[in-house]
C-alpha cells in the first residue's frame, strides 16, 4: 500500500516538438543535455517506475542509471525484467511506498497512470527534432488533463524544460 499524502507521482519525458516520445521504430534521438538531465531526475525518485519496451530499450543500450530503484510495470508475469521488481498497476494502492514516484515512460504506461488520475506533476524535455511520427506521450490513451507551467528553462544549446503541476 502506498503512501499517498506525501506521495508525488512525476511524469518525465523527452518529446519532440510535434509531440512524439519515440519514433516509429522506439529510436530516442535525444541530445547530451537531455540524458544528464533525465539522470538526475531519476537518481531524485525513490522508485522510478518503466513500462516493458522502456525496459528493454534501456536493458539493450544498458542505460539504466546506477543506484536507482527501477520498477517495471508490466501485465505480463512472464516478462524477464532481470533484477527489477516487476509490478503491475491497477490504482494508485499498487504503487510504491515513497514520497517521490518517477513515471519514465512508455507511452501505454504513461497513459495508464493518467487516465487512473495518478500523475501529479510532468516534465517534459522539449528536443528541437521534428520526427514526424512514432509514440505519443500517453500512447494511444487519451487522458484530459488540466495543465499550470511552474517553470521553463533552456536546458543545453536547444532543449527546453517545462515543469507543469496537474490542477
Amino acid at each position: 500500500m502506498s503512501n499517498t499524502k506525501n506521495r508525488r507521482v512525476i511524469l518525465y519525458m523527452a518529446i519532440s516538438v510535434d509531440g512524439f516520445i519515440a519514433g516509429q521504430d522506439s529510436e530516442t534521438p535525444w541530445s547530451e543535455e537531455e540524458w544528464v538531465a533525465f539522470q538526475e531526475f531519476v537518481k531524485s525518485c525513490d522508485y522510478c517506475i518503466m513500462g516493458s519496451t522502456t525496459y528493454d530499450i534501456m536493458r539493450k543500450d544498458n542505460s539504466f542509471v546506477p543506484d536507482t530503484n527501477f520498477l517495471v510495470a508490466t501485465n505480463n508475469p512472464d516478462k524477464d525484467t532481470g533484477v527489477f521488481e516487476k509490478i503491475v498497476i491497477k490504482s494508485g494502492e499498487d504503487l510504491p511506498e515513497g514520497e517521490k514516484i518517477g513515471i519514465i515512460g512508455g507511452g501505454n504506461l504513461n497513459g495508464s497512470i493518467a487516465d487512473l488520475g495518478l500523475i501529479d506533476e510532468i516534465h517534459l524535455d522539449i528536443e528541437p527534432i521534428i520526427l514526424g511520427s512514432g509514440i505519443r506521450l500517453f500512447g494511444d490513451h487519451t487522458p484530459k488533463l488540466n495543465l499550470k507551467l511552474q517553470s521553463s528553462k533552456k536546458i543545453g544549446s536547444g532543449t527546453i524544460q517545462n515543469h507543469y503541476i496537474v490542477l
